[in-house]
């Protein structure tokens, strides 16, 4: 297993202890192994290289055109008169209102009455002004941007112009340094190749090698989500869709006070019992998505500003979609219980060996072959509904990759909860049931390590969510390994001894899996550990 090779890693002299072997000499200085496992993805900058560096300057991704021409013009041609912060006075009164923002009226009246003279706010003296001037502020789309369609099968569709929000993001000051506008090849010192952000993969290279030379790509990153407010008014729910952009760090994306996303529509939600839900769900959003679905990528591309000051040729292009499994189905238009990227057979068995995803992956070009065909039998069979997608009409678009993975729902309280159970119902059928739960029970304290006062089985499953989980992982090899121990004989049969082997061995696995998927970065080294350890 792979989880041999980063043992070596873990490994850490005992000293002081009665009986063991004294301590080896260590050398004054360690040799890099070349085979030593690196999971730290830190990128060499010898080994990197940009698109313009493979492709020329000229002919670079995210090619500058021009100046800008929004707050950058307003900016020369106001010189020292414009105030970046206004309706604010200062950096100092906008800093003092955000931190006014959490506080009560009263200790905010008493600060300003009672205030250090040298750090006067002229912008308000009190506490109702600040609340006010925030909600002034320019940097925010209004609610004059709102469309209001009345055409919708199910009440009113309220959404946003799409263009006019991802021209928003791209312009906005506070992401300056914070967006990347051409695709990179990220490697260590070992040229293995790193993946961080959404422009160090294949899907940006693939993209910009099929675009004109010199535009810039903006990966549009959506997501949406039906939620359940209330059930004293009605059972009122709200379907909304967000959206982002790929150019935007994912560290900045995955902050919710950098104001990364935008909410451009509100789905109406069907009625219980009403029929056509999912033709409803997608026109929609194709109303929505529309200036996306017509954007001519054999044209010149569209002249937006970006935070940077310049302008590029821009190409918005649908690169991912984050959603439940139920919201992926709705938007591959697949049966429930399908893969969503392969043709795996419906309740296939795991370890399935005749379908894999590379082998079999969905291909919506063959599928619009079928669809003019009189027998839609092969549809039904390979899980399809027999419906054109309206996904399969944006440009350089594969609805069946939009899937992204979800580390909690689909791993966590999916995959790893399932295999938990299984283990704990090998372990009863082997009668050591008992000795686990006690381990499991008596994990002492340490920092970083969570302990549970019951076993796993006897708490509700409400309580098993993400972080439980991965406190859980962290020390199940722990406990199942002296229980599981094939090294000593404890009067096991052969049979049970290589049983007991595998499913430690599975164990271990599905440890490392865990472990090594939350990594922030991956490379190709951690990429085939993932790929040993699923095996």
């Amino acid at each position: 297993m792979a989880i041999d090779k980063f043992s070596q890693l873990l490994h850490l002299p005992i000293d002081n202890v009665p009986g063991a072997p004294p301590p080896e000499d260590t050398p004054d200085e360690e040799t890099i192994d070349p085979q030593k496992p690196d999971l730290t993805c830190t990128p060499d900058p010898t080994k990197t290289r940009a698109h313009r560096q493979v492709v020329g300057v000229e002919n670079a991704g995210g090619k500058a055109y021009g100046k800008a021409t929004g707050l950058y013009n307003k900016h020369r041609k106001y010189s020292e008169q414009w105030n970046p912060w206004h309706p604010f006075q200062s950096a100092h009164d906008f800093q003092q209102a955000q931190s006014f923002s959490q506080q009560t009226k009263m200790l905010i009246d008493q600060h300003l009455r009672h205030g250090l003279h040298n750090f006067n706010i002229e912008s308000f003296q009190s506490a109702d002004a600040p609340r006010k001037l925030l909600s002034r502020l320019d940097f925010r789309l209004g609610n004059d941007s709102w469309i209001e369609d009345h055409s919708h099968i199910f009440r009113i569709l309220y959404y946003r112009d799409i263009f006019k929000c991802i021209q928003f993001l791209l312009a906005h000051l506070p992401l300056q340094a914070h967006l990347n506008f051409e695709p990179v090849h990220l490697a260590d010192s070992e040229s293995r190749r790193i993946y961080s952000e959404i422009n160090t993969g294949d899907w940006w290279w693939d993209r910009q090698d099929q675009l004109p030379a010199g535009v810039t790509i903006v990966p549009v990153i959506c997501a949406s989500d039906k939620t359940h407010l209330t059930n004293f008014s009605g059972d009122q729910h709200a379907w909304p869709l967000y959206f982002t952009i790929g150019n935007i760090r994912k560290d900045i994306r995955r902050t919710p006070t950098k104001r990364p996303w935008i909410l451009a529509g509100l789905i109406p939600c069907p009625p219980k019992g009403a029929k056509n839900t999912d033709e409803a769900w997608h026109s929609a959003v194709g109303t929505v998505l529309s200036a996306l679905r017509n954007l001519d990528i054999t044209g010149p591309g569209l002249k937006w500003d970006c935070a940077d000051g310049f302008q590029r040729q821009c190409y918005p292009l649908l690169a991912a979609w984050v959603g439940d499994y139920p919201e992926q189905v709705m938007v591959a238009q697949v049966s429930y219980g399908s893969c969503l990227m392969c043709e795996i057979p419906k309740c296939a068995p795991m370890g399935h060996a005749t379908f894999r995803p590379l082998d079999n992956p969905r291909d919506q070009h063959v599928y619009l072959e079928h669809l003019d065909e009189p027998n839609l039998d092969v549809l039904h069979t390979l899980g399809v509904h027999p419906i054109r997608n309206q996904f399969w009409q944006y440009p350089l678009c594969n609805v069946y990759r939009l899937w992204q993975p979800d580390e909690l729902h689909q791993l966590l309280l999916g995959f790893v909860k399932d295999l938990l159970h299984w283990l704990l119902k090998y372990l009863k059928a082997r009668n050591v049931r008992d000795q686990f739960d006690n381990r499991f029970t008596s994990v002492p304290r340490y920092p970083g390590l969570q302990r549970f006062s019951e076993p796993f089985d006897s708490m509700k499953s409400g309580s098993w969510q993400g972080k439980e989980i991965r406190g859980m992982i962290r020390t199940l090899a722990v406990n199942c390994a002296p229980i599981l121990d094939c090294s000593q004989d404890a009067g096991k049969t052969a049979v049970e001894t290589a049983s007991d082997e595998m499913v430690m061995g599975a164990v271990r696995a599905l440890c490392e899996f865990t472990l090594l998927v939350s990594q922030q970065n991956h490379s190709d080294l951690s990429l085939a550990a993932l790929d040993d350890a699923l095996k």
